[in-house]
């Protein structure tokens, strides 16, 4: 495979990594599940000790510090070309509940990688991720089964350079998931989620009018590719879903594993006068298809060492159906698995543990 092909496949590669770490990272949220990845919504001792009327508003607030680790850097002869990732990343999680039922809650990144970049104009430069903003109700139990429905309407706001090179303008993501608990030692629940997004794109292939990254004025550099019009066509909207277990065999431990699949449907190809004649008309990649399918693996333990901070130590999978030679990719573990070590820092429990302190 040629050196620029590598680069667009890496990149783009970041921008569904991104997608999917912060869409594994706040699914539970929505069940009322222990939380995957990041983003602890509060301690233990906490949730046990008063009832959320007793709670603040902004109860689940979060701040979170990881880094990340691509696979390959481990191991430097396994490809022709090194390129190895190494990154850190600062996340900040606000919530505000509208008492039980209605909760709205942000999620941002920044993030900075170490290794040389791809996809930068400079080394070390901070990148930032796109705003995601989600109004969730809290749900329902069926008292028979004890099955709990919730939902939530998810608007991601694209301040990433990834998104605006798309043309993006807003996306709505409605979600729905069905949970169930069980009281096997701390705690077991599996859930069931899926979300529909629509994406607001101004238009159907990426940055077609010259690009808006000032280091892209070349159309020629490989670090660019991904952001000029390459006559790749934009997702138009798309179905995530899969299942998620948690298990908690003690009251500070918790291992949550996720299996994500996702099928990304694209705009219909422009007429050309090729297909007009009946030829069979291709896009830029050189297909026809018109869905694209990828699959995310998420698996990771989590410690809640003090009142106010839990860690996390995981791995997550992004593969596409087929890799970079053709072949199909397995699905658990593969060159594009990332490994990541977060400590979270939860605002309520940091105040609470503040006031017992001082009193």
């Amino acid at each position: 495979m040629c050196r620029s092909d590598r680069f667009q496949a890496r990149s783009s590669l970041r921008s569904l990594q991104l997608i999917g770490f912060l869409w594994v990272s706040t699914a539970t949220f929505v069940a009322g599940a222990q939380p995957i990845a990041t983003g602890l919504s509060g301690s233990p001792e906490l949730r046990g000790s008063a009832g959320a009327s007793e709670r603040p508003a902004w109860r689940g607030t979060s701040v979170s510090y990881s880094h990340n680790l691509g696979v390959m850097t481990l191991a430097p002869a396994a490809e022709p070309f090194y390129n190895p990732t190494w990154s850190h990343r600062l996340g900040l999680f606000p919530e505000w509940h509208f008492g039980d039922v209605v909760t709205v809650r942000g999620r941002f990144f920044l993030s900075q990688e170490f290794t040389d970049s791809d996809v930068t104009r400079y080394r070390n430069e901070v990148e930032l991720s796109d705003v995601w903003l989600d109004t969730a109700w809290s749900g329902f139990t069926e008292k028979h089964s004890r099955v709990r429905l919730g939902a939530d309407l998810r608007v991601t706001l694209p301040t990433s350079k990834a998104s605006q090179a798309q043309t993006r303008l807003f996306t709505l993501g409605p979600s729905l998931s069905l949970s169930r608990s069980f009281a096997v030692l701390s705690g077991l629940t599996l859930i069931y989620t899926g979300r529909f997004t629509w994406r607001f794109n101004r238009l159907a292939t990426r940055q077609n009018q010259g690009p808006s990254i000032a280091a892209c004025g070349d159309v020629r550099s490989i670090e660019c590719i991904d952001f000029v019009n390459t006559g790749v066509r934009n997702p138009q909207f798309d179905l995530l879903h899969g299942p998620i277990v948690s298990f908690a065999p003690h009251p500070k431990v918790d291992v949550s594993a996720s299996f994500l699949m996702q099928r990304a449907w694209l705009p219909p190809l422009a007429p050309t006068p090729t297909a007009l004649a009946g030829s069979t008309q291709l896009d830029a990649a050189g297909t026809g298809v018109a869905t694209r399918d990828l699959m995310i693996f998420s698996l990771s333990v989590s410690y809640q060492a003090f009142r106010a901070v839990g860690f996390s130590l995981g791995a997550w999978t992004f593969s596409n159906q087929l890799g970079e030679d053709g072949r199909y990719q397995f699905p658990l573990f593969n060159r594009n698995t990332t490994l990541y070590l977060d400590a979270t820092f939860d605002l309520e429990g940091a105040v609470a543990s503040f006031r017992k302190e001082k009193s």
